[in-house]
């Protein structure tokens, strides 16, 4: 992924964020349901999560019904609906989407449209700059403190270390 790629997510997400008027930590539950969207849990899916298109709407699948992952997870799928799928921003793209069979995103594999979700999810639950603010409050002599910073934004603890390192606050 380019860094101008990059920043084009970055400015995705941000566009959701304002436009949801969500604050940190983000309900990504209520931000679905904001979004036209819902959500259901698919005990016999195969994949974590999908996302696919329901006439105007969408709805997001999960293979179970909780976990730390799981607003990273509907973040990601987000990052599908809006970089890959097109809604709200490409109304061809989002015309056609139904159209494809891979016009339905699963949470697996290492694809570039999975990199581009999960740095979407990043971006939509911990801006940068907010994020390098929080990692500044809670560092301390021998680093810093992962569960404050993953409590603060409502993420898992490796998600916040995964951040942490891309924003070049943590070392790899």
């Amino acid at each position: 992924m380019t860094p101008a790629r990059r920043r084009e997510i970055w400015e995705a997400a941000d566009i959701v964020r304002r436009g949801a008027s969500v604050t940190t930590p983000v309900d990504v539950s209520h931000l679905v349901e904001l979004l036209g969207g819902s959500i259901a849990v698919d005990p016999t899916l195969e994949a974590e999560a999908k996302i696919e298109r329901l006439d105007e709407g969408f709805r997001i699948l999960l293979n179970d019904e909780g976990g730390k992952r799981r607003q990273f997870t509907l973040a990601h799928e987000l990052g599908h609906l809006f970089l890959h799928m097109g809604y709200l921003r490409d109304d061809r793209l989002w015309e056609s989407s139904g159209a494809f069979v891979d016009s339905v995103y699963y949470r697996q594999g290492f694809g570039l449209q999975e990199y581009e979700a999960n740095e979407f999810a990043a971006a939509l639950l911990m801006p940068a700059e907010e994020f390098a603010a929080v990692a500044a409050r809670y560092r301390n002599s021998q680093g810093f403190d992962l569960r404050a910073i993953s409590a603060e934004f409502g993420v898992s603890t490796e998600a916040a270390l995964t951040r942490g390192k891309w924003l070049g606050l943590f070392s790899w």
